[in-house]
């Protein structure tokens, strides 16, 4: 039954994973629409006014993505949150986070957030 939840749970993270690409990638796109709208309105030589809407729509998308962008995040958490309830709390699960951010050829480090600092000390 082990192996058989493990092999559910890293589809699901992979479809995650994809999910959430997309979406980053999507806002990306949007964000290079954010720059050329202004700049076509400009080149075209139209008033404010003129286009408003597109603007208006154009907002709504870019917000829409970002709050799809937060629930995706949040499905992740609780998925994740779900995976150690089923028994699959010390399985690697998926690529993770940890594929996006370490290059394969690196080598993990501990991070100065996980030493602890000394008060600082002001200077006479």
């Amino acid at each position: 039954m082990l192996k058989e939840r493990l092999a559910v749970a890293n589809k699901l993270a992979n479809e995650v994973h994809a999910a959430e690409a997309a979406i980053d990638n999507a806002i990306a796109k949007l964000g290079v629409l954010v720059t050329s709208l202004p700049d076509a309105q400009a080149g075209a030589r139209l008033s404010a006014v003129v286009g408003d809407r597109a603007f208006a729509h154009l907002r709504s998308a870019v917000a829409g993505l970002f709050e799809g962008r937060s629930q995706v995040v949040a499905l992740h958490n609780e998925l994740a949150s779900l995976k150690d309830r089923v028994g699959l709390r010390n399985m690697v699960v998926g690529s993770g986070d940890l594929g996006k951010v370490v290059p394969t050829r690196a080598t993990l480090v501990e991070s100065d957030a996980d030493t602890p600092r000394r008060p600082a000390t002001r200077a006479a």
